[in-house]
């Protein structure tokens, strides 16, 4: 070993890299899931929560007061403008009106620390920070909500159950219940969201909770959402798979690449111990002590890279929660999870030995001649030795584990482990039709040099198969987190071209719909049509209620599309925004015509709910029950700043039916802005009036920041697959340099040889970059559509830099590799074959 530290540590570094993503990925999943745990009441901040889009009715009422409660506590959260006359601006923000003890559990986080405004009999507020910041507010001013102006006592810093960044997008304002009301905010049209809380008695909690159950369904019937501490925990849980299948996924992918430089690496070293090993046999040890005795250096090394790799990873572990904390729901303590450092070093030096054997057993078949005569060969195909195909297998079954314990679903394992594979055989099959192709073809038209780089790719002793390979599967893995990291990222960026939309005003009522035109043709500004909302549910679906459609195991039905409340419009056009992209849209209709209405639906519906052209819904509307077809399904794109609508019916249906308005506003500049708010603001204190220009700059502070967490857990794979590029190039220097030393006798030049290899390696780079970019755009697909569930984005340009960047990687590593090898004495190959 004291010789071959280099190369050793090479061997080392893949394990480092490694291990250090799946102890910090590991022990970080573990304490955020034991954090959720302890904290899971702090996350409701009650025992129980009920919430419904409309007041509670009196039936709803008496079903709740049958569960046996020691206290209770009600809350209403809307969103609104708030109105600051100290700076003369507005800005929307999600009020909470609250009243009774609630949150009884976790932290109502405010400065000065103890605050409340439940139970107040004053008009006063809370405020979220970063709004005293914006506004340059203090303790003593004013907030006006609806028709109330509210005494600003303190700030809010943090609600349990809610990230901190959640107030970005419309910061909190905490208000009395009582003066609700007063505000003139909670009348008809108003978009307001109830909740009642129950706190249980200790010894009661287990009864309490059996009542609840026995209950539920009649609640939810009445359309009351019933959440207990379970609940939210698994409420949590299933929030945080995303992100936990992405991390997931790196640190698969760096322990994989870590494995392809592994056995590079391993290689290498042992290229220069074929001559030990052939000594060792002539002075009595036996193939299986010579091997032995490799098997424990690699091992010693691998351990010892493993530990390294574990006391990296706690150190970025104890970064992790710093990173992410305004991402979470909790606040999240950093403990050494030894279960998860455990786990991570035995797969770590486990998946090292195995892909370390790999190389290591050839050695077994290394004759005692080798020591006296070079051109003596240890013969015998891999494919055929036991011992080699045993190590595959187990490196199969360890992978399948590791796979199952990382995924935690036999779906999203399976899912992985098949596209590694294939893009295993696809590439060697690739490297073998390149190598096919060569032999075939004739190029005696090129120069010399590029004659002989093409030939090296398909002479005996090539490694082009193994290039490609390794090469591809690098590109493959780390350009598929990439895409994958800009799928995620790109869900949510919005379109801000010049000329969109920048004010979004919504809640208009149908009598305030002339009044606030007025205002906007005063001050100049553009305004698009505006868009009548009505609410309503759906009622039944081909004849089958929300209830039956959640039960059908035959049909993948998304449980959140049954039951929400749909917000929808009726006009006569499609607009030039949206694509049509199945049936035919129907610009008017009547309720009179006896047939089912045709309704436009969008992509994202048809999806969830499994739609397809024909299908029959019934909607209650406002409790009248309307019969409609699907005639046409739309592609709506998101980002824009207009109002988008999941279903749209034709004109002379909904005319009737209680209606608000929303209209998209386009102002030249801030001003222009201000002062459109204030004055809508001041007339129609209903009247929301949205800034899209600051909800776009919180939302790419928000995108920034995700942006950098999934880069800097990337980042493992980058480092990986770079050592596994070294690693793979190197392994080929020994036959370049016999090869060059056997050129140099022939009589070819220094300036040649380098350039045949720098054919050789740049085609082996354009080769395995396009057929590892080509693979990981079909390995991004499958990943965003089935675990990460985002729409797929493909950014073409970088997509074709990628392979660019391979070749050149490839091109530059081995070439400076191969550095010597060029101007290599031909004596030295004439002394090799002695």
């Amino acid at each position: 070993m004291r010789r071959a530290k280099g190369r050793l540590s090479l061997f080392a570094l893949a394990v480092v890299a490694g291990v250090a993503a799946l102890v910090a990925i590991n022990s970080f999943r573990d304490n955020l899931e034991s954090e959720i745990d302890r904290q899971s009441r702090g996350l409701l901040g009650a025992d129980v929560e009920y919430d419904s889009n409309t007041p509670f009715s009196k039936e709803a009422e008496s079903l709740i007061s049958v569960v046996p409660a020691e206290a209770t506590a009600q809350e209403v959260k809307f969103a609104t403008m708030a109105y600051f006359p100290k700076k003369d601006d507005t800005r929307i923000v999600r009020a909470h009106a609250m009243e009774g003890g609630f949150p009884w559990y976790g932290k109502l986080d405010t400065r000065p620390e103890g605050l409340r405004v439940a139970d107040r009999n004053e008009p006063v507020a809370l405020l979220e920070d970063s709004l005293m910041i914006q506004f340059d507010l203090e303790v003593g001013d004013t907030v006006k909500i609806g028709q109330v102006e509210f005494e600003i006592i303190g700030e809010v810093l943090r609600i349990p159950g809610e990230g901190s960044f959640t107030g970005s997008f419309a910061p909190r304002v905490l208000i009395p219940f009582k003066f609700l009301e007063s505000t003139g905010l909670a009348g008809m049209g108003s978009r307001l969201h109830y909740y009642k809380y129950q706190k249980f008695d200790e010894l009661l909690e287990e009864p309490s909770l059996n009542v609840l159950e026995n209950l539920r369904e009649d609640l939810e019937a009445l359309e009351i959402d019933v959440d207990t501490v379970a609940d939210q925990k698994r409420r949590v849980g299933r929030s945080l798979e995303g992100m936990n299948s992405f991390l997931s996924m790196v640190g698969f992918v760096a322990l994989l690449l870590g494995g392809v430089a592994i056995a590079g690496a391993v290689q290498v070293y042992l290229k220069g111990k074929v001559d030990a090993v052939a000594m060792l046999r002539c002075v009595g040890a036996s193939s299986r002590q010579a091997m032995l005795i490799y098997c424990i250096q690699i091992s010693l090394v691998g351990l010892l890279g493993c530990l390294l790799g574990a006391v990296l990873g706690l150190s970025i572990q104890s970064y992790l929660p710093n990173l992410m904390q305004s991402f979470l729901p909790i606040d999240l303590q950093v403990e050494i999870s030894w279960k998860s450092i455990f786990s991570s070093l035995v797969f770590g030096w486990l998946f090292t030995s195995l892909f370390a054997f790999l190389p290591l057993l050839p050695i077994r078949r290394i004759s005692p001649l080798k020591a006296i005569r070079a051109s003596v060969e240890s013969g015998g195909k891999a494919w055929k030795d036991l011992y080699f195909l045993a190590v595959c297998g187990a490196l199969v079954v360890l992978t399948a584990v590791f796979t199952i314990t990382q995924t935690q679903t036999l779906r999203q394992a399976a899912g992985f482990l098949g596209g590694i594979a294939g893009a295993i055989l696809l590439l060697a099959l690739i490297g073998w039709l390149l190598r096919l192709i060569l032999r075939k073809t004739s190029f005696g038209g090129l120069p010399y040099v590029w004659r002989q780089g093409l030939a090296n790719l398909h002479r005996p002793n090539n490694r082009t198969t193994m290039l490609v390979v390794t090469l591809g599967m690098g590109a493959f893995l780390i350009y598929t987190i990439y895409i994958s990291e800009q799928s995620m990222l790109r869900q949510g960026e919005l379109a801000d071209d010049e000329g969109q939309p920048n004010v979004i005003l919504f809640d208009i009522q149908p009598d305030q719909l002339s009044g606030v035109e007025s205002i906007m043709d005063g001050l100049g500004v553009d305004a698009s049509r505006p868009a009548p909302i009505v609410t309503m549910r759906l009622a039944s679906l081909n004849g089958q209620s929300p209830s039956e459609l959640q039960e059908d195991k035959t049909r993948e039905i998304e449980r959140w599309a049954t039951t929400r409340e749909y917000r929808s419009t009726f006009r006569d056009f499609i607009r030039e925004d949206e694509e049509l992209t199945a049936g035919s849209f129907t610009a008017e209709a009547s309720l009179d015509s006896g047939t089912p209405i045709p309704i436009s639906v969008e992509e994202r519906i048809v999806e969830a709910l499994q739609l397809k052209l024909g299908d029959t819904i019934v909607w209650d509307v406002q409790g009248l029950p309307i019969e409609t077809t699907v005639s046409s399904i739309r592609k709506v794109d998101w980002r824009e700043m207009k109002p988008n609508f999941f279903v749209v019916f034709p004109a002379g249906v909904l005319e009737a039916a209680p209606a608000f308005y929303v209209t998209a506003v386009h102002a030249s500049d801030r001003e222009k802005i201000v002062a459109l708010q204030s004055a809508v603001v001041k007339q129609y204190p209903n009247v929301s009036a949205v800034n899209l220009t600051m909800i776009l700059e919180s939302l790419r502070e928000i995108f920034d920041k995700i942006s950098f967490v999934i880069r800097f857990m990337a980042s493992f794979t980058i480092v990986t697959g770079l050592v596994a590029l070294m690693a793979s190039v190197i392994t080929s220097r020994y036959q370049r340099a016999r090869e060059s030393s056997l050129l140099r006798t022939l009589g070819a030049s220094t300036g040649q040889i380098r350039g045949i290899m720098a054919v050789e390696y740049a085609l082996v780079g354009i080769i395995a970059g396009i057929a590892g970019i080509a693979l990981s755009l079909a390995g991004a697909w499958a990943l965003t559509t089935y675990a990460l569930k985002v729409e797929l984005y493909i950014p073409w340009g970088i997509t074709v830099s990628m392979v660019l960047v391979v070749a050149a990687l490839t091109l530059l590593t081995g070439m400076f590799n191969s550095l010597g090898i060029a101007s290599q004495s031909p004596m030295e190959s004439i002394r090799n074959e002695a």
